[in-house]
């Protein structure tokens, strides 16, 4: 039976709208008796602390993680850019476990994980996505080293495998969805063809037009700017087209076409990689930093083939040179 994974990226801190949002979507989930997956940011798991109910309501989901900054600077990509694995290892340790100030992106103390792990202490905080799917090797091995087990980052495989400690999953088929035909679309041909299913969403576009970290891509900001909000009917069509997703999973479940999943399990089969699929989670990986905030990553690939225990090419100066010899 077709497996589907119902995930959700919190990440906006910025503005209330976005935890009414978060309440909203989980009523929703519990409405149809779903479980999803919430992946938590160290800067919302700060403001969750405000909201007792909200944290009430999502002890009946799984607790992922989504970083302790996201998109302040330095972001995930930069601050593991670094020609030693063991220093991107090792900064990565610390900045996961420590509150980053949104505006200047210094260490202020403990955090990060450590947050969520205190503020849920009978879950298990086991799974990640990074943000914008711009994973880093040493940085996940680093995760995983204070309790990761499940990364739903990459896209490297079509069904979950195990590789150095870490079940990877398959990459999301949707990163937001509008209720439109062609989300539906999407989703029937992803029914059709796939085993596994994982739709990502992110609960405070519901209530925004844009997203929240926008403010971040030119540099860190000198003030929090919340994003702007969207009309009450615009909110209740999104909230009803997501309402409509969740009943038509509903009637799949009962004709049992699918099983929207509950838990995560330890993958069955071991992750094999060669060059090719290298070169292709390189650059999938690096999507976000290059496109959105038009970073040229140094080492990174370099990281990638380590990881992965896999010879890096020659760079293609080296390359030409041996050529033109």
């Amino acid at each position: 039976m077709r497996k589907i994974f119902l995930t959700f990226d919190v990440e906006d801190f910025t503005n209330k709208r976005a935890f009414l949002a978060l309440h909203a979507t989980i009523d929703l989930l519990n409405k149809y008796d779903f479980k999803g997956i919430f992946f938590i940011t160290g800067h919302v798991a700060d403001e969750l602390q405000n909201y007792p109910r909200i944290v009430d309501l999502l002890e009946e989901h799984e607790i992922g993680y989504h970083s302790s900054s996201h998109s302040v600077h330095p972001t995930i990509f930069e601050f593991t850019d670094v020609k030693s694995y063991k220093k991107a290892y090792k900064v990565s340790l610390k900045r996961e476990t420590s509150r980053i100030n949104p505006l200047t992106g210094q260490i202020e103390g403990r955090g990060g994980i450590l947050t969520l792990q205190k503020m849920f202490p009978s879950k298990e905080i086991s799974s990640f996505r990074a943000p914008g799917n711009c994973w880093v090797p040493p940085h996940l091995e680093a995760l995983r080293d204070l309790g990761i087990k499940f990364d739903f980052s990459s896209n490297i495989v079509k069904a979950p495998a195990y590789y150095k400690g870490i079940n990877f999953y398959p990459s999301s088929i949707l990163e937001r969805w509008d209720g439109k035909l062609s989300d539906f679309r999407l989703f029937w041909i992803a029914v059709a063809k796939k085993q596994y299913i994982v739709i990502s969403l992110h609960p405070s576009l519901f209530m925004t037009y844009n997203g929240w970290d926008e403010i971040y891509f030119n540099g860190n900001p000198k003030a929090i700017t919340p994003p702007e909000p969207r009309s009450l009917s615009e909110v209740k069509s999104l909230i009803g087209g997501f309402n409509l997703l969740l009943k038509n999973l509903k009637s799949l479940e009962r004709i049992k076409v699918l099983e929207v999943a509950s838990t995560l399990e330890k993958a069955e089969d071991n992750l094999v990689i060669d060059i090719k699929t290298v070169e292709k989670c390189y650059n999938y990986s690096m999507r976000w930093a290059k496109n959105v905030f038009g970073y040229k990553p140094k080492f990174l690939k370099k990281h990638f083939y380590e990881f992965f225990n896999i010879p890096a090419p020659p760079p293609e100066n080296t390359i030409s040179e041996k050529v033109n010899a």
